[in-house]
Parts: C-alpha cells; sequence; structure tokens
C-alpha cells in the first residue's frame, strides 16, 4: 500500500463514497469532487481552476461538481467521487515556506494495485516552479495563473484513478514532469489517446448513461 493516509479516508462519511442508485440519481453529477485545502485559498485562482478543469474535461462531456469535505453529510446522491486535499498555500500573495519538501505537484493514493479516489496536490510546489510566470505577470494575473496549473495538476491526478493506472504519457498533460512555463501557458491538454483511455476506464458506464440520459456537460 502506497501513501494510504487513514484520516483522510475515514473524513468522508461511507454512505457518500457511492450513492445508491435510484430516484434522484440523474439529477447528479457523474463525478463530485470533495475539497479540502490546508490554509485558506484564494477565491480567485479557485475559481480559475474549476473554470480550467472544465475546459481540460470538455471533450470528455463531463460534468464535474464541487463540494467541500467538511459540509459532508453522507444524504447526497453521487455516482463517481474523489476527494482532493490541497496542502500548502494556494495563494499567489504569499511567500514560500524557506524549506519545501522534496515531493510531486500532486499524487494519488494506491492501495493493492488499485488506484485510490484520493489524491493530493501541493500549491506551494506549484508556486515554486512558476516562481519565474508568476513573477513576469501582471499581480492581477497571477491568482488565475495559480488556478489554470491546480486544474492542471489535478487534471493529471484525476486520469490516474479515471484510468487506474501509474503509467505517464510522454506529452500533454499526462506526462510524468513540467515546466512552470508549461502549467502557466494557454494550452496543456489531454492527448487523443488519454481521452481514449479515460473513456473507456472507470467512467465508461457513468459516461455512457449520461449521454443516454441526455444530461448537458458543464460545471459548477
Amino acid at each position: 500500500m502506497r501513501r494510504l493516509m487513514l484520516p483522510l479516508l475515514l473524513a468522508l462519511p461511507a454512505s457518500a463514497l457511492r450513492g445508491p442508485a435510484g430516484e434522484g440519481a440523474a439529477a447528479t453529477s457523474p463525478v463530485t469532487i470533495y475539497t479540502q485545502f490546508a490554509h485558506p485559498p484564494s477565491t480567485v485562482s479557485v475559481e480559475h481552476m474549476k473554470t480550467e478543469l472544465d475546459a481540460i474535461m470538455a471533450p470528455l462531456d463531463l460534468h464535474i461538481a464541487w463540494r467541500s469535505l467538511e459540509q459532508a453529510n453522507g444524504h447526497e446522491v453521487l455516482s463517481e467521487i474523489v476527494v482532493v486535499t490541497f496542502q500548502g498555500t494556494c495563494r499567489s500573495d504569499r511567500l514560500l515556506p524557506e524549506e519545501l519538501p522534496m515531493r510531486a505537484l500532486g499524487w494519488t493514493h494506491v492501495a493493492d494495485g488499485q488506484v485510490l479516489p484520493f489524491s493530493e496536490v501541493d500549491c506551494d510546489r506549484i508556486r515554486e516552479l512558476m516562481t519565474s510566470p508568476l513573477a513576469a505577470a501582471a499581480p492581477g494575473e497571477r491568482a488565475r495563473l495559480l488556478g489554470r496549473a491546480m486544474a492542471r495538476v489535478l487534471a493529471h491526478e484525476l486520469y490516474h484513478f479515471f484510468t487506474n493506472t501509474t503509467n505517464h504519457a510522454h506529452s500533454g498533460i499526462t506526462k510524468a514532469c513540467y515546466t512552470g512555463a508549461e502549467l502557466a501557458g494557454e494550452q496543456l491538454r489531454f492527448g487523443d489517446a488519454q481521452l481514449r483511455k479515460v473513456r473507456n476506464g472507470r467512467l465508461r458506464e457513468l459516461l455512457s448513461e449520461m449521454h443516454r440520459a441526455g444530461e448537458p456537460a458543464g460545471g459548477l
């Protein structure tokens, strides 16, 4: 078992992990992301993260709903959930810690060979990698760029869960390493091969049900 943290697993009521099928299920989104932040984030960065993730997932016609983990009560009807913890400080107007741990920008927990729906994104490591792009941007643009980068790291981690793989591609959003310029740039997306893998992975049944029901694509 790798990077499995029991407090994180126990934080969400068991009944919220997978809602029952039946009445009310069609009104839910195929994927719900529960978020928790180590420190209060920039609301601008969080909104841009959601917008960018919608754009990344647009080719899949995937509707994503967002919830705060603190507000989870176990009474919602859900299709598929992912819990995401944002480590560090998700604000572009804060100084970086003097010493940062040597770890990835993001990671997803794995147990017994299965990729679990529990991911973490390290905003301090992202900000460190984006030092030059953030410094070169106008003050009003920095929060937006950070949100864009957060979305791309999150999309990378969602790919691991949706496809149940720890493998990486050689290019695009699913490659193993990024530069700060790539995280801040205008385009960083899934390649065609990666989109096919997502469609044929864990979301295959959910996407098929959504299309049969005629649900609109979009995000919150």
